[in-house]
This record gives structure tokens, sequence and C-alpha cells, in this order.
């Protein structure tokens, strides 16, 4: 079980950190998806995981309310996530 856990927690790290990036990258237009990725990894280990969850938990607070307004909502935040991330 240890090698399991050794070699998925890193890599789920590492994609959580990507999604994160890619949203910012896709508010802050001024730098490419590559330069904020290297921002961040030059980053300590704790402040990387603080951008990471908190983009993450706004992505998460963001559905939640869009939820309120049923498909709809979800539909306009899916809508809204696509157009930032593209």
């Amino acid at each position: 079980m240890p090698s399991t856990s050794q070699s998925f927690l890193p890599r789920l790290g590492m994609l959580c950190r990507v999604v994160a990036v890619t949203v910012i990258a896709g508010f802050y237009r001024k730098l490419s998806i590559k330069e904020i990725n290297a921002r961040v990894k030059a980053q300590p280990l704790a402040r990387q995981a603080v951008i990471t969850g908190l983009v993450l938990l706004a992505l998460f607070g963001l559905s939640l309310f869009a939820a309120q307004f049923g498909w709809i909502g979800l539909l306009v935040y899916a809508l809204g996530l696509i157009l930032v991330v593209s």
C-alpha cells in the first residue's frame, strides 16, 4: 500500500497544480501557462499548496453557487470555465 500512495499522491498534487495554473493563466493573460507554472514551482512547497488549494476551493465554491440555479447554473458555470481556460 505505501508504494501505491507514494506514486499516486505526487501525481495528484501535480495534476491539481496544473489545473490551478491553467485557471490563473486564464485570468492573468499577460503571462503564458509555462511562465506561471515556473513561478509557482519556484515558490516553497507550502505556498504552492496554498495557491493550489485556494484556486480549487474557489472553483468548488463557484460550482456550489452555480448549483443553486439548477442545471442552467451548472451549464453557465461550465461554459464560463471553458471560456476562462481556453
